[in-house]
């Protein structure tokens, strides 16, 4: 049996928060503020990878 393994594409609300160690709340702020555009149907919003890759490069280092 051949087992092929790779990152989705596009993430759903839920794993998108997953995918930047965030929460729903986080998603929906982002989006609300526009740096998170949706993609895809009306069924279900989705984000693409790059564009959250995006935002956690853009995120500032904490000073301890």
């Amino acid at each position: 049996m051949i087992r092929i393994e790779f990152p989705p594409a596009l993430f759903t609300r839920e794993l998108a928060a997953y995918y930047i160690s965030g929460s729903l709340r986080d998603i929906d702020e982002l989006r609300a503020t526009g740096e998170l555009i949706p993609v895809g149907d009306t069924k279900r919003i989705k984000f693409r990878r790059a564009d959250l890759d995006r935002y956690v490069a853009s995120l500032k280092d904490r000073a301890l």
